[in-house]
């Protein structure tokens, strides 16, 4: 399990806006405990981590990042993903990755997914839950990057929780958005946006301003914890700094989050 860091960009909210709760015990826990996840002049930086498993499952990647220069979330965060290169530093080629899982349809999550409006990974299976796919229809970022994928025939659409293969599966998380899901595996619970702040870990009551349905994704939140708790296997989610939320394995290079983390495995 390789995490790739597509990109840094400093939320163009303060993190008191983004997670209504948010006080001076958070601000403090945070500070202490994990502090690259304040300040960001005002806002707090935000990393947009994918994850690349390999082994003989093949190669699975979860999301896909913030895309190139001009697309959607490029414009909104005022920074361009790098996925293709960290792939290529990683020892894979777009041709070798067999399934792509999007954890859900956001365009933080999707940006690499096509190339000149057709499947940037050209032998993959794009997997997402049903329910996300009927929320997305219609939206922008439906259109540019999963549309392509779509009519290329490389979606395969699940409904709940679903087994991709030993050892990989996958939970349907509701609440950021209809059918967001997290992957399971035996390293770690990738997580997507089911925490957007380690700072959720400690309060998972303290809910985001953007989740669609903050009732049920503070239920989802509980029961990743849960899983956590009773496994041992830490949490990786697409936005904290660093990737885990325990530091069980430090980032190679230590950072305050204002820069990409390395290419490193878990």
């Amino acid at each position: 399990m390789t995490v790739l860091c597509d990109g840094v960009a400093v939320f163009p909210e303060g993190v008191g806006e983004a997670l209504p709760g948010w006080g001076g015990e958070q601000e403090a826990w945070t500070r202490a405990t994990v502090p690259g996840n304040v300040g960001g002049g005002g806002g707090w930086f935000l990393h947009f981590h994918s994850y690349l498993l390999t082994g003989e499952r093949g190669a699975v990647l979860v999301d896909t990042g913030i895309g190139p220069a001009g697309g959607e979330a490029a414009e909104w965060l005022g920074t361009v993903g790098r996925l293709p290169r960290l792939l290529e530093s990683a020892g894979v080629e777009p041709g070798e990755i067999e399934t792509v899982i999007m954890t859900h349809i956001h365009l933080d999550h999707v940006g690499w997914n096509t190339e000149a409006q057709e499947p940037r990974f050209r032998n993959a299976t794009y997997v997402v839950q049903q329910a996300e796919l009927d929320h997305a229809v219609g939206s922008a970022t439906y259109e540019m990057l999963v549309r392509p994928v779509v009519e290329a025939g490389q979606v395969r659409a699940v409904a709940g929780d679903a087994e991709l293969s030993d050892g990989l599966r996958l939970l349907a998380t509701p609440g950021h958005t209809p059918g967001h899901q997290c992957v399971v595996t035996d390293r770690a619970v990738l997580g997507g946006d089911v925490l957007v702040h380690p700072a959720q870990a400690r309060w998972p009551e303290l809910t985001y301003v953007y989740e669609r349905d903050p009732v049920v994704a503070l239920t989802s939140r509980r029961e990743i914890l849960a899983l956590a708790a009773a496994t041992g296997i830490p949490i990786a989610a697409a936005h904290p700094h660093a990737a885990l939320t325990s530091d069980a394995v430090p980032l190679p290079t230590p950072t305050n989050g204002s820069e990409p983390c390395p290419v490193h495995r878990l």
